[in-house]
């Protein structure tokens, strides 16, 4: 998959109107419809050669929260997608990292995860999980077939959303799924984070792009965008919802996530965090789920 960055006066992969500078440097906006961008790099570790996350206190400060999650967005999967030929569907998860969504899938799917980092893959397989090492599509068979693709927290990573969209798109069955789980730009805490930024503090801002990490967010995507998105490969929106962004267990770990946060602000932010959590409860989401369906 290539991952150039998006460029000032590079189409809007939505309306297809000319990107133009947003609040940062490297951040996108387009003056015709909602969709934002950045110019951040992606520079995979493939090769698991340098531990840039630690993956211990990723997974202390995640697992929780992802594994809730997935365990309600596989039952909404498992009582809407079935197999093209019987039997099983068959489930591809794109970056796929720890496995936690095979694992909530495998009794009701045919399981198979990608996953480029090789560190991370390691741990998957050795949880006897069905990963390959690599990106999508590359490590698939050109007849390679699905019934339900999934992405979370992992297409928003991807600069050339097209491509992956349409890479799905042949690797489906008629009438099969893609399922995009990814942070919203109409979210509380990304509209915090822009508010804060106009006022000269962009740490925040900095951090919902995960500027500084090794795959950074490249989109921030919204109903209209996706839906726009999706229409110009084939897909049609079909259903979305919304799931928790924050679980008070194990958030002061996910904060120190970022190497950068010292103990002392990691605590202060965890404490605003746990505060504010049941007034986030009903606030506009800042993750949700699009879930596409083939048209053919």
């Amino acid at each position: 998959m290539d991952i150039a960055t998006i460029q000032v006066g590079q189409q809007c992969p939505a309306c297809h109107q000319l990107l133009g500078t947003g609040l940062q440097d490297w951040h996108r906006a387009c003056g015709q419809c909602s969709y934002e961008g950045s110019t951040l790099s992606v520079d995979i570790d493939v090769h698991g050669v340098t531990e840039v996350v630690d993956e211990a206190i990723r997974e202390e400060g995640l697992g929780h929260l992802r594994k809730q999650n997935f365990e309600a967005l596989e039952a909404d999967l498992a009582a809407r997608v079935t197999a093209a030929g019987g039997g099983r569907p068959r489930l591809l998860d794109v970056g796929c990292a720890h496995g936690w969504f095979l694992e909530a899938g495998r009794d009701d799917f045919d399981v198979t995860g990608i996953e480029p980092d090789s560190r991370v893959a390691d741990i998957a397989v050795a949880r006897g999980l069905p990963v390959r090492k690599g990106f999508f599509p590359d490590v698939l068979a050109s007849d390679e077939r699905f019934d339900v693709i999934v992405f979370n927290d992992v297409l928003e990573h991807i600069p050339d959303i097209g491509a992956a969209l349409r890479a799905c798109v042949r690797h489906l069955q008629p009438g099969g799924w893609v399922v995009v789980n990814a942070p919203a730009r109409t979210g509380v805490l990304y509209r915090i984070s822009r508010v804060m930024a106009r006022l000269g503090l962009p740490g925040t801002f900095d951090r919902m792009w995960q500027k500084g990490f090794p795959s950074p967010h490249v989109h921030y995507l919204d109903d209209a965008s996706m839906q726009a998105i999706a229409g110009h490969v084939g897909l049609r929106l079909s259903a979305v919802r919304s799931l928790p962004s924050i679980s008070t267990h194990g958030l002061h770990a996910r904060i120190r996530t970022d190497r950068s946060v010292s103990p002392v602000k990691a605590g202060l932010v965890a404490a605003v965090l746990t505060v504010a959590s049941p007034a986030m409860r009903v606030l506009p989401a800042d993750i949700k789920v699009w879930m596409l369906q083939v048209t053919r």
